[in-house]
């Protein structure tokens, strides 16, 4: 523990300690792997939802690079890009609605799924201008911001997270044993050994939490006979990022929920 530290606090290190490059590196693969499923289960969602089938890999391996480009710029702050802090950067599940509505909004006109996709993308690609804009004012509303609204804010947050992980904690959206006996208790033990450890006294065991109950928890799973490799064993080493892969697409119908949930994720990133 950092000298600089008290005794009696909970923190292991302040805002410019440095760890050893061990405890580091633990500490960065526990962060990894905590967002690693949010980074991800969004485009499993909306590509099993859309039925996008084949593209459902290239999707998934672009989140993870792309939420990787964005944290480095983010904690390494490029210029006026960024905030210095660690802020891992990766897909947020308030948008699943959203991208969903702008996927059958082409798919019931009769578009594939490459159609779909250029869609969803170019939709996307234009929103982010309406956050661009409300960065350059929308800190100055700060002052309206009390204590009581950033902390409902920060509690809807929550409130809304919680259907996911219950989701995924009884199998995840859309499996055929959603529910059943071997989901329940893989999952439910890997929440109680998070939170038992997480009173350890030992405080680095303690920061290693999430870490220590995940690797309990596929230990299990491989006992239990429910991992399966042989996907992973099928998919390509490496996936190359193609700008406008699916071409450029646009529709109103599908712009404005997507604008829409931007102004809301901007208020909401203001609050916290």
């Amino acid at each position: 523990m950092s000298e600089n530290v008290p005794a009696n606090t909970d923190l292991l290190y302040r805002l410019h300690d440095r760890p050893t490059p061990i405890k580091a590196f633990l500490g960065a693969i526990q962060h990894v792997l905590a967002a690693f499923v949010g980074i991800i289960t969004p485009s499993l969602i909306i590509g099993g939802t859309l039925g996008l089938g084949e593209h459902i890999p290239y999707l998934l391996s672009m989140s993870l690079i792309v939420s990787g480009v964005a944290t480095f710029i983010q904690t390494r702050k490029v210029g006026p890009i960024g905030s210095g802090l660690m802020a891992l950067q990766g897909t947020s599940f308030g948008f699943l609605a959203a991208v969903l509505t702008a996927g059958f909004v082409v798919k019931n006109r009769g578009g594939g799924p490459e159609e779909i996709l250029s869609v969803i993308f170019g939709v996307s690609f234009l929103g982010a201008f309406v956050e661009i804009f409300l960065s350059q004012f929308i800190t100055k509303l700060k002052s309206f911001m009390s204590p009581i609204v950033t902390g409902c804010v920060i509690v809807t947050i929550g409130l809304s997270l919680t259907k996911v992980g219950l989701t995924d904690l009884a199998g995840g959206f859309g499996a055929e044993d959603f529910g059943s006996i071997p989901n329940l208790p893989l999952g439910g033990g890997v929440l109680a050994s998070v939170v038992l450890i997480s009173i350890i006294n030992n405080k680095v065991i303690r920061s290693s939490a999430i870490f220590i109950g995940l690797m309990l928890g596929l230990i299990a799973a491989v006992f239990m006979g429910r991992i399966d490799f042989s996907l992973v064993s099928e998919a390509a080493f490496f996936t190359v990022p193609i700008p406008f892969k699916y071409g450029f697409g646009f529709d109103w119908q599908a712009f404005i929920p997507i604008a829409f949930m931007y102004i809301i994720t901007s208020i909401e990133t203001q609050a916290i």
